[in-house]
């Protein structure tokens, strides 16, 4: 999307070459090649004007005014292999949930994928398809009911809209607050509407959260709706973005803070396809993901990394050996502003789902 733009494809390299430093893929990981999403496939999720128009712009037949299709902006900038590139990790986040489908494991990866904010008709957020969705779609064609669960900071806004009205899907999404904040959304009381009343649950966040805030909201608030679900099959949106570190939020967990949240998720022993999304520090995105990997694959990792990592100069270890710096009056607001939503959560939805 460009040198200036924050989603930076090296991330993708740096996560690959590390779990490959490690040696996972010569047991644990198989590596496949990503293939293209079925255009009526992406259809199922997203207007096909929309697509129509993204599959012109290479040939420069695309219409005029793409701006209406949340192209041509600052987070959505326009470039020739547009189209095909949001095919390709639209299409391996679909592979992923058939290789679940297929019984090949209990765990499959897409770190390129978890673009979560791009709706029906339009790109939003560095997201120009929703492959999150695709994978849900995919995983329902075999499961009855998929949960789909987001820990990146920004709020899952696409998702849940395609869900909205799907009792089959329960959407999940954990992230700082939306005052002021893209996108905006991903207050309590959206819990979805008609059929699917119930089944959004959000849990915001104030600025400066710490790890065990962070924790208590998850495993208070989202952690019970979704055991209370049962469902079949998980879609783990790992976003890497709640970092202290991250430039482009506020939230203040650590790597193994961010952590606890994936194990939960892998305790529940359900299949899960786990996928990317946000993370703009290079370096902690890299680890959170590879350490996130080896969570899902029960196959711990030494905290020191290989030497023969490539970029070992910039990490050399997995976990963060300090913390943010949180003042103490911020610190006590995240927490009264996360209990607050814990009973807010409770009283919007726990009795619908018999807790």
């Amino acid at each position: 999307m460009g040198a200036q733009h924050p989603m930076k494809p090296t991330r993708l390299e740096m996560t690959t070459k590390l779990l490959e430093s490690y040696g996972l893929f010569k047991g644990s990981l198989k590596l496949v090649a990503p293939e293209l999403a079925d255009p009526d496939e992406v259809s199922r999720t997203h207007d096909p004007d929309f697509i129509a128009a993204l599959a012109a712009i290479r040939s420069g037949a695309a219409p005029g005014n793409l701006y209406r299709f949340g192209l041509g902006t600052g987070d959505n900038p326009i470039f020739d292999d547009i189209y095909e590139a949001s095919l390709r990790y639209s299409g391996a986040s679909i592979q992923a949930a058939q290789a679940i489908i297929d019984g090949e494991g209990s765990v499959a990866f897409n770190i390129s994928g978890g673009l979560h904010h791009a709706h029906y008709d339009r790109a939003a957020g560095f997201c120009v398809l929703n492959d999150c969705a695709m994978a849900a779609r995919r995983l329902r064609t075999h499961f009855q009911k998929v949960a789909y669960v987001d820990i990146d900071v920004h709020h899952g806004d696409g998702v849940q809209e395609l869900f909205y009205n799907d009792p089959t899907v329960l959407t999940i999404s954990i992230h700082e607050v939306g005052r002021g904040f893209f996108p905006g959304t991903g207050y309590v009381d959206e819990i979805g509407e008609g059929p699917g009343e119930g089944y959004a649950v959000n849990v915001p966040v104030a600025p400066d959260t710490i790890d065990d805030t962070w924790l208590m909201a998850w495993r208070q608030a989202a952690l019970p709706l979704l055991r209370a679900f049962e469902p079949e099959a998980i879609v783990l949106q790992m976003g890497a973005d709640p970092h202290y570190l991250d430039p482009l939020a506020h939230v203040c967990l650590t790597a193994q803070g961010w952590l606890e949240a994936v194990k939960d998720v892998r305790s529940l022993g359900l299949p899960i396809v786990a996928i990317g999304g946000g993370g703009y520090n290079l370096s902690t995105v890299t680890r959170m993901w590879a350490s996130a990997v080896s969570v899902l694959i029960d196959q711990p990792l030494p905290n020191e990394v290989p030497e023969s990592y490539p970029y070992h100069a910039k990490i050399s270890q997995l976990l963060d050996s300090g913390g943010p710096e949180v003042s103490r009056e911020s610190s006590e607001y995240a927490n009264r502003f996360a209990r607050k939503t814990v009973e807010d959560v409770k009283a919007a939805l726990f009795a619908r789902n018999g807790l």
